[in-house]
């Protein structure tokens, strides 16, 4: 009596090996583990901001913008766009 092994094949190690990397690369940009680039990535100044006490007028406060605790202020402000005026003719 022969006995048939029901092993893995190589094709389904491989492809579960890169399920596996897929899956702890999307957790690590969901949670924002991804080191020194998602720290300065989501800084306050290097998007553009100023830490302030405040949001004055004119002002849009960046929710996700870190940085401004070491500063003393508590939060991040940006410039507000210009409006965009269209002319009819």
């Amino acid at each position: 009596m022969k006995n048939k092994g029901q092993g893995l094949t190589l094709d389904t190690i491989v492809i579960a090996a890169l399920v596996v990397i897929v899956l702890v690369v999307l957790i690590l940009i969901f949670t924002g583990n991804l080191g020194p680039f998602s720290k300065s990535a989501s800084g306050c100044t290097e998007r553009g901001g100023q830490c302030l006490d405040a949001c004055g007028t004119g002002q849009i406060k960046l929710t996700l913008a870190t940085g401004c605790t070491e500063t003393g202020k508590t939060v991040c402000c940006i410039s507000a766009p210009e409006p965009v005026t269209t002319t009819t003719k």
